[in-house]
């Protein structure tokens, strides 16, 4: 009888070895990982994989004592490069073991997620899913997500999370088809590429870039015109939201960036060619019984769609406009399904402004993403380069100036 009770004790302690071996084994691509019954922790899972160089700089770091002052009921989600990724990004097991400790902090909190993001929480959205990482930036503060609110958030970095057919996009770029192994505090993803977090204001990526400079400086001219012209009564000032503003406070938005060589084929040489085209219709002029400005810039038409257009939404002269809507969006959301009719700045604390709507057109050309103005009979531009990723969001390069119907360059 004892020896029976033995053979059945081994045989069950075998059948609970195979079972966690089996939990951590990667799962075949596509294969959905079952999340009933879950004993394991993320730590556990981590430990249990494969992922030799995340787990080095892990333990190398301090990683286990910071998510422990967090408390022991708050979900992460890992996004665990392979190794082959570490290693491509030159993070080798020797440079791992001579990097300070808090610099691989730093590397691994903007690899962690404050949430447990799984697989059905990822499968069928058609927009990103926003994911704020546990990497703050002391200098930076962001604003309370109430209306009207006075007060102020710590600024965190953010990924955007997308799954489309099995792939994992972050940030709008591909990051593998591995599936994620799910434990019951978290979630773990293993990604193919080191994430790496944006360094530059978009203003300063535009600057640095070398690309841009006519579009820069048509927009430093445009607002020096413009204000000149109407006395400041209305905000007319290119740099909003593309830099802190005056208390560090960061607005999350991007912007299709129009390299020289878009105005070059265009016929505009120099920039006083294109502030050519505001000689041919009247400049704009202040109504002083409603101080309210008439008439605009055939300049800010040329790229005022270029920062969304929202320089064309309602501006009430006394009050002010609406309230402008987040518009970091990456390139696998620029789609009709996810932002036909999204409101880009709202009506107003009372709700009395018409509000400002997408105005763009999106589809797929040959795999590239094309836009064009709502309407506009002029070529749809193409994104040459998209998800340049900035403090504030990305950065879009198009081939073409987005125009309403019957622009005249």
């Amino acid at each position: 009888m004892k020896l029976l009770k033995l053979f059945v004790f081994s045989l069950l302690v075998t059948a609970l070895v195979s079972c966690r071996k089996a939990e951590f084994m990667p799962q075949p691509e596509g294969q959905v990982v079952p999340h009933t019954d879950l004993t394991l922790t993320l730590k556990e899972a981590l430990d249990a994989s494969p992922y030799t160089l995340f787990k080095a700089a892990w333990k190398r770091g301090g990683m286990d004592s910071i998510l422990k002052t967090k408390g022991n009921k708050v979900p992460f989600t890992l996004l665990v490069p392979t190794d082959a990724a570490f290693t491509a990004g030159g993070l080798t097991l020797e440079v791992i073991n001579k990097t300070s400790p808090a610099l691989l902090d730093s590397i691994l909190l903007y690899h962690t997620l404050l949430a447990n993001i799984s697989l059905e929480d990822m499968q069928g959205r058609k927009e990103n899913l926003k994911s704020k990482t546990l990497l703050p930036n002391v200098n930076l503060q962001v604003s309370a997500a109430v209306y009207g609110a006075t007060v102020y958030d710590p600024y965190y970095y953010l990924q955007y999370l997308k799954l489309t057919d099995g792939e994992l996009f972050i940030n709008g770029k591909t990051a593998g088809k591995s599936v994620p192994v799910q434990a019951k505090d978290g979630t773990l993803w293993p990604i193919d590429q080191i994430l790496h977090k944006p360094t530059k204001t978009i203003l300063q990526a535009l600057r640095d870039d070398g690309r841009f400079k006519m579009y820069l400086e048509l927009n430093e001219r445009n607002d020096a015109l413009f204000t000149e012209l109407t006395y400041g009564i209305k905000p007319h000032d290119f740099t909003t939201n593309l830099i802190p503003d005056y208390n560090n406070t960061v607005a999350f938005t991007s912007v299709f960036a129009i390299p020289d060589d878009v105005f070059h084929a265009a016929g505009y040489q120099t920039v006083d060619d294109v502030m050519a085209l505001n000689d041919r219709n009247p400049l704009p002029t202040v109504d002083f019984d409603t101080y309210s400005v008439i008439g605009g810039l055939a300049t800010d038409t040329l790229i005022g769609y270029h920062r969304w257009g929202k320089m064309f939404a309602y501006y009430d002269p006394n009050y002010g406009g609406g309230q402008e809507a987040a518009n970091n969006f990456y390139s696998n959301d620029l789609t009709n399904a996810v932002l036909s009719g999204f409101t880009l700045v709202n009506s107003g604390y009372n709700g009395t402004y018409p509000p400002y709507l997408m105005p763009f057109d999106f589809e797929k050309s040959n795999g590239a993403t094309t836009i064009k103005v709502i309407g506009s009979n002029r070529p749809a531009a193409k994104i040459l380069e998209s998800d340049i990723n900035t403090i504030m969001g990305p950065i879009h390069v198009v081939d073409h100036f987005m125009v309403p119907r019957d622009f005249r360059f």
